[in-house]
């Protein structure tokens, strides 16, 4: 995988370079049985000097969760608020600390995600319905 490739993976996920970093991480910290040698300042080093032969797959291994949990949460927010009403709003979080304080089962998880998640259930609702449903930011705990 060259470092453009990386890039551009990454930025497809909506995610920046740090928290993909982060996600690959807490994701892949067991490699072939052995603790994982990388951390986050590794992994957004790779988008310069590309990554080793070895991390590739734990590369696409972490690029396909973050589009599963993506997908299976955007139908999860869309089944939630349907059938939805004029003033249906989905909630829209404005950093890491703030979604996991709301969302502790997501420990972990950046909050980009949950926000693309989020964008997507909007558009289905759009799409099916013509209502356009509204993202309410919360404020940001610090």
């Amino acid at each position: 995988m060259t470092p453009i490739e990386l890039a551009t993976r990454r930025r497809v996920t909506g995610l920046t370079s740090g928290e993909f970093a982060k996600l690959f991480v807490t994701l892949e910290r067991k490699v072939d049985g052995e603790s994982a040698q990388w951390d986050a300042s590794d992994v957004e080093s790779w988008e310069i000097v590309g990554p080793p032969v070895v991390a590739e797959q734990h590369l696409n291994d972490t690029f396909a969760a973050a589009n599963e949990f993506v997908a299976t949460l955007a139908k999860r927010l869309y089944r939630t608020v349907m059938p939805a009403q004029e003033g249906t709003a989905l909630t829209a979080f404005p950093d890491d600390l703030t979604f996991w304080s709301a969302q502790p089962d997501f420990g972990g998880i950046p909050h980009a995600l949950w926000n693309i998640a989020a964008l997507q259930a909007a558009e289905w609702i759009r799409q099916e319905t013509g209502i356009i449903c509204e993202l309410h930011a919360c404020e940001p705990l610090v």
